[in-house]
């Protein structure tokens, strides 16, 4: 269990996080346009998906280059 929570606080795991929730917020507008559930069945989940790993790596590289300099 210690290597768990040291795990989540470990800087570059919050640095992570913070990408990926930046990145998801991005989304939030398109799901608050949403009318039916047939605009939830239609959205481009892969695309999303593919933003939302790509906000946890860039917070990962970002959050690394601190702990460096």
């Amino acid at each position: 269990m210690e290597m768990f929570h040291a795990f989540i606080a470990s800087p570059l795991t919050k640095a992570a996080v913070a990408g990926l929730i930046a990145s998801a917020l991005l989304d939030f507008q398109a799901f608050r346009a949403w009318k039916s559930w047939h605009d939830f069945a239609v959205y481009q989940w892969g695309t999303a998906l593919f933003r939302w790993f790509q906000g946890a790596v860039i917070g990962l590289v970002v959050g690394g280059l601190g702990l460096f300099t």
